[in-house]
């Protein structure tokens, strides 16, 4: 069995390190462990890190970035800091690349948690190349951008480019990987953190964290298309494991979703598409996983005891409330939860065409809809405080799935210009004007996610003959790049 796991993990980093196309011009080695590490390359506290009176941070520099893993964990001369009660928080977007090719060290671990706040201000980073192997490196600590977080914060960036493998498990030892946070303990919270990148995991891997106790992980998705994610053997695709223990508090995943293609290998055991495992050790806590939705594009190979399109195994205790879930191409069967011990409700399969039509209608508070958009913002309307969790719009062709209203693009879409961008006047009754990008084509989508008119080859288009409401403007330009606004019509 240890010979098929090894046999299973090296073709998974080696596949996991030649997902990027291997040409001439092509700066990835065939290795991503041949990466050297920043620790080894930033080794004096550089200009864009820096310390205010308070000991609350800025960091402005991919150096800045990090030389946090330093002052963190105790590295390069620095004395331990774990930032309680302090912030740290992101000036600008961060190329951790920009030609560096250098690997990224968690910020943290169980030894020396982070425990403060670490903003990134909506700012995206790119070049996040986080890969370990067991007989390269052998780390006794959780993997990820941040190894572990006690009571901390991680809130508000999107992870564009880079990738995320691990191995490390082989020599034994309970560890997680998250490709954000390895561990997420006791009252921490991760919130609106976007991962676009491709990945692959030994064991007990996720895209955004890997054990999330006692602890929150909401407005967060893994979202992208294009990529594999590839599981050895247990994932998830927002959480691996989330856990309340001891009466402590609430583990809850709220408010997420996951769109990507995940591959297992034949050694591969569980996956959920939001949550692998969602347990409670019946103390007083709850595991909660509500208003998310999945959508898995490709084969969940292997010999899988637990998958789920939401959950794969729901323990005794443990909820799963308004998830929804669509699997396509699926190898043997599979439903929103692998194994149901649990609490479900208002659990539906969707569709993702048109205004991603629900199977059967769900009831939301005091509303009942069988569109999953609909279905998702009323879950946010009637929380106690609305305002703390992202709302949903829709995106259409070719991927009918909602999106989050601020702080994420559609998967294939570029809002680069969107500064510049200008669709006017707003509202409108009849010509509209558009300006900043020359239009190939502009397709107008009204709320339902129909498409009502279109026009080629001209900036503007003629909204005379359409119902008052409010419409979606999606805009390409010769170039590919796409562009969404939305306007009132009178």
């Amino acid at each position: 069995m240890k010979n098929i796991r090894f046999i299973a993990l090296a073709a998974l980093l080696m596949l996991g390190a030649r997902m990027q196309a291997q040409n001439k011009d092509d700066p990835w080695p065939h290795y991503i462990e041949e990466y050297p590490l920043w620790i080894d390359s930033v080794t004096v506290q550089p200009n864009g890190f820096v310390m205010d009176a308070n000991g609350n941070v800025e960091i402005s520099t991919p150096e800045g970035l990090a030389w946090l893993i330093s002052a963190a964990n105790g590295l390069n001369g620095c004395e331990p800091d774990n930032f309680d009660g302090r912030t740290v928080r992101l000036t600008c977007d961060i190329d951790l690349d920009a030609g560096a090719h250098r690997r990224f060290s968690p910020i943290g671990s169980r030894e020396h948690p982070f425990m403060g706040t670490f903003d990134g201000g909506g700012h995206t980073i790119d070049g996040l190349y986080v890969a370990y192997n067991s007989p390269e490196y052998d780390p006794a600590f959780d993997i990820g951008m941040f190894g572990c977080l006690k009571h901390g914060t991680v809130k508000d960036f999107v992870v564009n480019s880079g990738l995320f493998v691990t191995s490390h498990h082989l020599n034994g030892g309970e560890f997680f990987n998250g490709c954000l946070v390895g561990i997420s303990d006791s009252l921490s919270v991760v919130d609106g953190c976007i991962v676009k990148i491709r990945a692959g995991g030994d064991d007990q891997c996720s895209m955004i964290v890997g054990l999330n106790r006692n602890s929150i992980v909401r407005n967060c998705a893994y979202c992208y298309g294009d990529n594999d994610y590839l599981v050895s053997r247990n994932g998830g695709g927002i959480v691996y494991h989330n856990l309340s223990e001891g009466g402590y508090a609430d583990a809850e995943v709220v408010n997420c979703f996951f769109y990507g293609s995940v591959k297992g290998s034949y050694s591969a055991q569980s996956f959920g598409g939001i949550v692998c495992l969602n347990e409670s050790d019946s103390q007083g806590g709850r595991a909660v996983v509500k208003n998310c939705f999945a959508e898995v594009l490709a084969r969940l190979n292997g010999f899988m005891e637990y998958k789920g399109s939401v959950v794969g195994y729901n323990m005794k205790g443990c909820v799963v409330e308004n998830c929804y879930g669509h699997i396509w191409n699926n190898y043997g069967q599979v439903g929103l939860l692998g194994n149901n011990q649990g609490l479900a409700s208002e659990c539906v399969e969707f569709l993702p065409t048109g205004p991603c039509q629900l199977e059967t209608s769900v009831m939301v508070g005091s509303t009942s809809t069988d569109i999953m958009l609909d279905a998702l913002n009323a879950w946010v309307e009637m929380q106690e405080d609305p305002s703390i969790y992202k709302r949903w719009k829709p995106i259409y062709e070719p991927y009918y799935i909602p999106m989050f209203e601020d702080g994420i693009e559609a998967v294939d879409e570029n809002n680069g210009a969107a500064d510049l961008l200008s669709v006017y006047p707003n509202p409108a009754n009849g010509v509209v004007r558009i300006e900043g990008v020359e239009a190939e084509e502009v397709q107008v989508y009204n709320a339902l996610g129909q498409l009502v008119k279109t026009v080629r080859g001209t900036n503007e288009i003629d909204l005379s003959g359409l119902a008052e409401g409010v419409y979606l403007v999606r805009i390409a330009d010769a170039e590919g790049k796409v562009y969404t606004n939305k306007i009132t019509k009178r």
